[in-house]
C-alpha cells in the first residue's frame, strides 16, 4: 500500500468507524460512572474519556487530506497530547466534579489542536515543513468552515430525532424517546452524524468553496465599520484619558475582544493578497488602520493587565488573560511592520508574520496547558510569594485563592506556608484555611479592595417634584460606592436623571425617587446617612407622567402576611 491520501470512500470508512468506535466506548465510559454511585471517578477514566472525546476529531479532519502515514503517526501524537493535558487538567485541579469536555482554564486545547493540526496537514500534504501560505489559508478556513457546518447539522439532526420521539409520544409510543436517551446509541449516532458531515464538506468541495468565500466577503465587508468605531474610541480616549475604560472593570476582556475580530477582519480582507483578485481601496485602508489600531489596543490591553497584576498579583484568570496579551502584542507589532512597509505588495508581510504566530500560538498554549507554565501553578506560586514577602498582610489577603481557585498547586503552597512562613500569624492563617472544607468555603472572608467612592452633581439631578423642591443637603455632601448598580448620573458626567422627592414610609421626611433611564432607584436616610433602598420595576411607559411630576405614594392593596418572623408579600 502507497503512502497516499485515503480516497473518498475509505475516508467516509474511516470517518465512520471512528464515529462509531469512539462514541461506543465513550458511552461504555458515561455508565461506569454512573455505576460508581457517588465515589470519585478514577484518574485514568477522566483522561480516556476526555481524550477520545477529542480525539475523534484529529481522525475525522485528517482522513481526507493527509497521507496514510502521516495520519496515523499525527493521530498518535494528537491523542498523546491531548491525554497529557486532560491529565494536567484532572490530576492538579480541586474544583469537585468531573465535566469531559475541556472548559474554563483548559478551553485553550482547541485552538492548539485547531492550529497544529493545520500547521502538520498542510505540511504533510505540501512535503515540506513550512507550507506555502495559500494552503495554509485555504485549509484553516476550510476546516473553520467545515467545523461550523458540522455543528449545525448534527443539532439539526438531533432536533429531528427528539421531533420524531415527541411526534411517537403523542400517540402512546415513549420507545424512540428512551432510546435517543440511552447512552449506548446517543453517543455513537453522534459520532456518525459529526462524521457524515464532515465528510459531505469534504465531497462538496464547489458547495463549501462558495460558502467559504460568502463568509469571507461578509466578514471583509465588517472590517472598514469596526476601523471607523475603532478610531472613533482611540480619539475619545485622547480627551477622556484612560480612567472612564479602567472604570468599566473589564477593559482588558474587552480591548482583547477587540483584538481577536480586527485580526480575523484583517486577514478577511486580505484572504490570500492581491495577486489573484483586485481589493476594493476602502479594504486596502482600512486594514492598514485597522493593523495600527490593533497594536494600540494590544497595548492599552497589556498596560491594564500590568496594573491589576502588580496590584493583586496572578490569578488563573489573569495568568490566562496574560496569554492573550502577548499574543496580542505579537499580532499588533507584526501587523504594524507590515502595515507600515511602503515598498511591495499590500501587506504582504502578513503571510510570514500569520505562519510564525501560528507556531508561536501553538507553543504558548502547549506550555499553559501543560505544567511547564499551568496558571494554577504561576498564580499559587505568585500568591504564596505575595503575603509570605509581605507585599499585602495576612489579614488582608484573599486565602481563598490558595485553598479552592489554584487546584493541588495551591494547597501545596498553604502546606509550605504552615510549616515555613515568615511569620507566626502566616503560618496559623494558612493552617486555618487548610481546615476550611469545600462546604465551608466561602467562610473565608476575601479581601475587597477600596471602592471608588463618588459625591453626586446637584446639575445632574433634575428634582421635578415637588415644584421647587431642591434635594437635601445631607444627600449631595455624602459620597457614594462607584458600583454597577450606582444610577450613572452620579458617575457619568453626560448623564441627567430625574428625581422626585415623596415620602414613602410615613416618616415625615422624603423619600428620594431617582429615574436613570428605564430605572428607578429610591434613596432614604437613616442612622447611617442615604442609603439606597431598591430599585422597583419601571418601564419606558411611565416616562411622560414621572417627568411631569406625576408621582404619588399609595397604599398597598393587600397587607403583608406574617409566619412566624418571615414576611411575605402579597402581589396583584
Amino acid at each position: 500500500m502507497t503512502n497516499q491520501p485515503l480516497k473518498a470512500n475509505e475516508a467516509l470508512i474511516v470517518r465512520l468507524a471512528t464515529g462509531l468506535v469512539f462514541g461506543l466506548a465513550i458511552a461504555w465510559l458515561v455508565k461506569s460512572f454512573d455505576a460508581l454511585e457517588g465515589r470519585s471517578i478514577p484518574l485514568w477514566a477522566q483522561v480516556l474519556t476526555s481524550t477520545l472525546m477529542l480525539g475523534a476529531f484529529i481522525l475525522w479532519a485528517g482522513a481526507g487530506a493527509m497521507k496514510r502515514l502521516s495520519l496515523a503517526i499525527w493521530t498518535v501524537i494528537a491523542l498523546g497530547l491531548i491525554a497529557l493535558i486532560a491529565w494536567n487538567r484532572v490530576a492538579h485541579a480541586n474544583e469537585g466534579g468531573y465535566n469531559p469536555f475541556f472548559f474554563n482554564l483548559s478551553f485553550l486545547i482547541y485552538p492548539f489542536l485547531f492550529i497544529t493540526h493545520e500547521l502538520v496537514s498542510s505540511a504533510d500534504q505540501s512535503g515540506k515543513p513550512i507550507a506555502p501560505y495559500g494552503l495554509y489559508f485555504d485549509e484553516a478556513w476550510k476546516r473553520g468552515v467545515q467545523l461550523a457546518l458540522s455543528v449545525i447539522f448534527t443539532a439539526l439532526f438531533w432536533g429531528i430525532l427528539w421531533l420524531g420521539a415527541v411526534l411517537l409520544g403523542y400517540i402512546g409510543f415513549s420507545w424512540f424517546k428512551y432510546l435517543l436517551s440511552n447512552e449506548y446509541f446517543s453517543w455513537p449516532i453522534s459520532g456518525l452524524a459529526i462524521a457524515a458531515s464532515v465528510n459531505l464538506g469534504d465531497v462538496q468541495t464547489k458547495l463549501m468553496h462558495n460558502f467559504r468565500a460568502l463568509v469571507l466577503g461578509v466578514l471583509s465587508w465588517l472590517l472598514p465599520v469596526i476601523t471607523v468605531i475603532g478610531l472613533l474610541f482611540a480619539v475619545s480616549l485622547c480627551f477622556s484619558g484612560l480612567e472612564p475604560l479602567w472604570k468599566t472593570k473589564a477593559a482588558t476582556a474587552s480591548l482583547l475582544t477587540a483584538c481577536v475580530a480586527l485580526v480575523l477582519l484583517i486577514n478577511a480582507a486580505y484572504q490570500q493578497g492581491d495577486v489573484e483578485r483586485p481589493v476594493h481601496i476602502v479594504l486596502r485602508w482600512s486594514a492598514r488602520l485597522a493593523c495600527g489600531l490593533l497594536a494600540i489596543f494590544a497595548g492599552l490591553a497589556a498596560y491594564s493587565l500590568y496594573l491589576r497584576i502588580a496590584q493583586y498579583g496572578l490569578t488563573p484568570e489573569r495568568v490566562m488573560a496574560l496569554v492573550g496579551v502577548v499574543i496580542a502584542l505579537l499580532y499588533g507589532l507584526g501587523y504594524a511592520v507590515a502595515a507600515a512597509l511602503p515598498r511591495g505588495r499590500w501587506l504582504h508581510l502578513l503571510e510570514p508574520v500569520n505562519i510564525a504566530l501560528a507556531f508561536v500560538m501553538a507553543a504558548i498554549c502547549f506550555v499553559v496547558l501543560t505544567p511547564i507554565a499551568d496558571p494554577y501553578r504561576l498564580s499559587a506560586q505568585s500568591q504564596a510569594e505575595r503575603v509570605n514577602s509581605g507585599a499585602v498582610t495576612p489579614e488582608k489577603f484573599d486565602w481563598r485563592v490558595l485553598r479552592f481557585e489554584t487546584g493541588s498547586y495551591g494547597l501545596d503552597e498553604l502546606k509550605r506556608l504552615s510549616k515555613s512562613g515568615k511569620t507566626d500569624t502566616i503560618r496559623k492563617a494558612a493552617v486555618t484555611a487548610l481546615a476550611v472544607t469545600n462546604e465551608d468555603r466561602y467562610l473565608i472572608t476575601p479581601y475587597q479592595p477600596p471602592q471608588n467612592r463618588v459625591k453626586p452633581d446637584a446639575r445632574r439631578l433634575k428634582v421635578v417634584a415637588p415644584e421647587k423642591a431642591l434635594l437635601p443637603t445631607s444627600f449631595l455632601q455624602q459620597d457614594y460606592p462607584d458600583e454597577g448598580y450606582t444610577p450613572q448620573c452620579l458617575t457619568n458626567t453626560d448623564r441627567v436623571c430625574t428625581v422626585v422627592l415623596l415620602d414613602l414610609n410615613g416618616d415625615t421626611k422624603p423619600e428620594i425617587i431617582m429615574r436613570d433611564s428605564n430605572a428607578l432607584y429610591i434613596y432614604a436616610e437613616g442612622e447611617k446617612g442615604w442609603e439606597m433602598q431598591g430599585s422597583p420595576l419601571y418601564n419606558s411607559g411611565h416616562d411622560e407622567d414621572f417627568n411631569a411630576g406625576r408621582v404619588t405614594a399609595a397604599k398597598p392593596k393587600w397587607d403583608d402576611l406574617m409566619i412566624g418572623k418571615e414576611r411575605l408579600r402579597l402581589r396583584d
